[in-house]
């Protein structure tokens, strides 16, 4: 006896969430290449993803946080108030609905130690 296959609602459901993820991750891709080398389009391409709850996680000048943050390099600073903050974020981290997709990858000041 042949096996039926899952029924529409179910099949299509499970469809539109791949086809979702798989076009978000697209968007991803794009935006790390967009972002320095078009910034006005980087920044339409986050409104898009945003109507649909997905946010770019910038964190320039926030302090650095290694549960949040991954650290892909370090500045040297002589500005005390500037050690273990992030200088720059080499790769937005994205959130969808609150749920984290990718942590941003950063570099970090850091006092430059005395020899």
């Amino acid at each position: 006896m042949p096996v039926e296959p899952p029924g529409p609602v179910e099949s299509s459901s499970a469809s539109a969430s791949a086809d979702r993820e798989a076009l978000v991750g697209a968007c991803i891709e794009l935006s790390d290449r967009l972002r320095d080398a078009n910034p006005a389009l980087w920044r339409r391409l986050c409104r898009g993803l945003a109507v649909v709850g997905v946010e770019a996680v910038v964190v320039d000048g926030q302090r650095f946080d290694p549960e949040a943050h991954d650290a892909v390099g370090r500045e040297i600073t002589t500005d005390t108030a500037r050690h273990l903050t992030v200088a720059s974020t080499e790769f937005c981290g994205f959130t969808d609905r609150g749920r984290l997709l990718r942590r941003p990858e950063v570099v970090v000041y850091r006092m430059e130690e005395a020899v």
